[in-house]
């Protein structure tokens, strides 16, 4: 078939505008969640949404922070929990790469491992009746991933090439790599609808869900096994102890942890993986610790966090009266009722239609968008 151009997008791309995306991409992958704990991103099912509403073809695509085969299960699991509302035509894919260095910092699973994991993620969604492969980049396949083992799933391939230094962006022809099923060949795409980079790829097949499988006799379950000890303290002091070297890296920390593993894994994939905002609205309330503790935990976030506290910290300007006419900043993220906005709506400039009380009315004009609190207001 010829070759179909589209992009692939993440909760960082919240502001696209799917009405004018929807004439110059031809499907949109749209990265579902990340993480053994299974977070889901706040603009997930918007972008799902929109592109069922303007009928763009989707993919989906999980990032793993898995360090081994049963985190890479648990990813699984949240994945297909997330995307069962949906159909997609454009693959479900596994994000394997280290691009935040989580993984070389926590203990970087051997070659077979991360195959392993790879394989355990995709065999778990195609046995749920999707088509399912790996993505990474040329680098990775040809070292971390090479061999046989992932032979039986596909591959979506990143690999930008450059001139002069610099990404060709999308000054690149589907005609110069044809061996691949999804090549991203850009992080430098530019489209109207959107001010920003764009994550762009070309596809070069059709992508089928194959359906579910017959199912098989469920062998007999193995004798549970026993639990390791496992040592004492709040999941803080065993997370702080982890970061000061005391339980070791991969198979040593899960063995010295035993049945605290996952909590106190979570706790740090959680540091590694939040917003700055969250992590800095919890520094606020305790949740790191003050001074030594507190840097040790946050690591080489710590300056990005500590200098997002000293700006919540500040107090806020005093401000006009908001009245009906005037424009406010929305600041929040729920209406007046409690229900979630999408995420454009955050930080965006708004006309007050009507004010009572607390009660604030916003709009583009006339054109009502939500009726949410004055507290989330600000007025500009």
């Amino acid at each position: 078939m010829m070759a179909k151009r589209g992009i692939d997008i993440s909760d960082y791309q919240s502001g696209i505008d799917f009405s004018v995306m929807k004439d110059q991409v031809d499907f949109i992958i749209i990265r579902v969640g990340y993480g053994t704990r299974g977070t889901i991103d706040d603009s997930f099912r918007w972008f799902a949404d929109n592109c069922v509403k303007y009928n763009i073809p989707m993919g989906f695509y999980w990032y793993s922070y898995a360090l081994d085969v049963n985190g890479a299960k648990k990813e699984a699991n949240a994945f297909l929990n997330a995307i069962a509302p949906y159909t997609p035509t454009y693959g479900c894919w596994f994000d394997m790469e280290d691009a935040d260095g989580y993984k070389k910092k926590n203990g970087m699973p051997s070659n077979s491992t991360l195959k392993d994991m790879c394989y355990a993620f995709c065999e778990k969604v195609e046995n749920a009746g999707y088509y399912a492969g790996v993505y990474a980049s040329l680098s990775w396949f040809k070292n971390q991933l090479s061999g046989d083992r992932l032979s039986r799933f596909d591959k979506w391939v990143a690999m930008w090439p450059t001139r002069n230094g610099k990404q060709r962006g999308l000054d690149v022809s589907s005609d110069e790599e044809t061996d691949w099923s999804l090549w991203q060949f850009t992080s430098d795409g530019w489209f109207d609808g959107y001010d920003g980079r764009l994550d762009t790829n070309y596809a070069y097949r059709e992508f089928l869900n194959p359906g579910k499988p017959n199912p098989e006799p469920k062998p007999e379950p193995a004798p549970a096994p026993k639990p390791t000890p496992a040592p004492s303290g709040s999941t803080f002091e065993l997370a702080l102890g982890v970061m000061q070297g005391e339980y070791g890296n991969g198979d040593e920390r899960k063995e010295k942890l035993g049945t605290r593993y996952d909590e106190v894994q979570d706790f740090i994939n959680h540091i590694y993986s939040a917003p700055i905002d969250t992590l800095a609205k919890e520094v606020i309330e305790g949740k790191y610790g003050v001074g030594e503790q507190r840097v040790l935990l946050l690591g080489d976030r710590y300056d990005a966090v500590q200098d997002k506290v000293n700006e919540m910290l500040q107090p806020a300007p005093a401000q006009k009266p908001i009245t009906k006419g005037c424009r406010v900043r929305f600041t929040g993220t729920k209406s007046y009722s409690g229900i979630p906005l999408a995420d454009w709506t955050h930080n965006s400039i708004f006309d007050v239609i009507e004010v009572s009380g607390d009660r604030v009315v916003i709009g583009k004009g006339s054109a009502v968008t939500a009726a949410v609190n004055i507290r989330d207001c600000q007025r500009v």
